[in-house]
């Protein structure tokens, strides 16, 4: 999926330097760096979260367990009035 690599970055100094400006110097670290194919499955993950749909998940849900609970109810009826016939 990536490579683990050595990169430069600007990290906090007293003394700015060159490529960096003020309160910055070049530092080194090491980094996973993901390759690009794998970058639009992780593009994909980083979505923002999407309402609509997960209300319609949820009522959807909501909607299966109260039909399953009234069905159960309704033979829960029939039963004890069988048992009672």
């Amino acid at each position: 999926m990536g490579t683990e690599q050595i990169v430069i970055i600007c990290a906090p100094a007293p003394i700015g330097q060159a490529p960096c400006g003020s309160g910055k110097a070049p530092a080194t670290v090491t980094a996973y760096l993901i390759d690009p194919v794998q970058a639009p499955s992780i593009n994909a993950q980083n979505a923002p979260f999407d309402y609509a749909a997960a209300a319609t998940i949820w009522g959807l849900a909501f909607t299966f367990v109260v039909g399953l609970y009234l069905i159960s109810k309704s033979a829960g009826v029939i039963l004890a009035a069988i048992r009672n016939f």
